[in-house]
């Protein structure tokens, strides 16, 4: 079993750079040392929580109590020549094209080409199975570049990529509770939504995922993947921050309030907050639904940011605005 440390600063580990010491930490290189792990903090009752890519949380300044597990299991496994009837489509974005985003003329009709099965293990990189699997030839995948995380992260929270969700690429899955009893699971078991699966609600934590990817346009594939990159990175802070902090506005909050887009960030901006900052966190001035550490940002700074923006937007358009960032502690 992985070396269990004692008080390790958890800043590091984060996308955000905020966070107080883990009391006790470990990192999971492979599947098997997740389990052992998850059984140990079971066996020793105390509490337990898992980072993949470190994006999307944001830790209390005081730290986190009990075990936190750095998941880094990195398998990949592709299978071939398989014939399997799959056609998911498990909801849809809050999404429509505006000055926030455009990325609707890169999309592909990836389910018309050949399956292809990837067994993936839940540390694994977004964007080093992205270009893994572009480098072979297998296309599905690329709508999610530029999305910092892992695999694992990547199906808690059912990420969108323009108007693509990750959840209608799982095929099959295995899960494993806290107690150490390890469960197989299909798609319809994850209850796949906008930004969210039943893992928001169960106790199970990923351990590896089955995905159907495609023998698909690999030329147009690539160039997607590479637009996404430029297209991103035009709104995408260079100082630290979490990523997106709040969900889209649905598509009846949008037309209630006859809003151009979906994006969370337009109300940000409508209510004059971009550019507002609390100690060391500040709203992103080129996309207001990005919070940056300026160098030097609490997780109190963070939170008290998040309410007043909430406070703001919901006093002009009587809208809640709801956090897509998870708070650890």
């Amino acid at each position: 079993m992985p070396e269990i440390k004692k008080n390790i600063n958890l800043k590091n580990y984060t996308t955000f750079k905020i966070g107080g010491d883990a009391e006790f930490f470990a990192e999971a290189l492979n599947s098997e040392d997740l389990i052992n792990l998850i059984k140990y903090s079971h066996k020793e009752k105390i509490n337990l929580t898992i980072i993949g890519g470190g994006s999307n949380i944001l830790i209390s300044d005081k730290g986190i109590k009990g075990l936190t597990i750095i998941n880094r299991s990195k398998s990949i496994d592709i299978k071939e020549d398989i014939d399997i009837n799959f056609d998911f489509q498990i909801g849809k974005p809050r999404y429509k094209e505006g000055d926030y985003f455009k990325f609707n003329d890169l999309d592909d009709d990836d389910k018309s080409y050949e399956k292809v099965l990837i067994n993936v293990s839940s540390g694994v990189n977004l964007t080093y199975l992205i270009n893994e699997t572009l480098s072979k030839g297998i296309t599905g995948i690329q709508y999610f570049t530029a999305i910092p995380g892992s695999i694992g992260g990547a199906i808690f929270n059912n990420i969108h990529g323009g108007s693509k969700l990750i959840g209608d690429l799982v095929y099959k899955a295995r899960l494993i509770d806290k107690k150490g009893n390890i469960k197989e699971v299909d798609n319809s078991f994850f209850k796949f939504d906008y930004d969210s699966s039943i893992l928001h609600k169960e106790e199970y934590y990923l351990l590896d995922t089955e995905l159907i990817l495609y023998k698909g346009n690999i030329e147009k594939a690539k160039n997607t993947a590479k637009e996404w990159i430029k297209r991103k990175r035009s709104i995408q802070p260079i100082l630290p921050s979490a990523g997106s902090i709040f969900k889209n506005i649905t598509d009846q909050e949008r037309d209630t309030i006859s809003a151009p887009v979906n994006s969370a960030g337009w109300l940000i901006d409508n209510v004059g907050m971009k550019g507002y900052s609390i100690g060391g966190a500040k709203v992103y001035e080129k996309h207001a639904n990005y919070i940056i550490n300026m160098g030097f940002a609490t997780q109190n700074d963070v939170s008290r940011l998040i309410e007043e923006i909430k406070d703001k937007v919901y006093k002009k358009f009587k809208i809640e605005l709801e956090e897509e960032i998870i708070f650890k502690q």
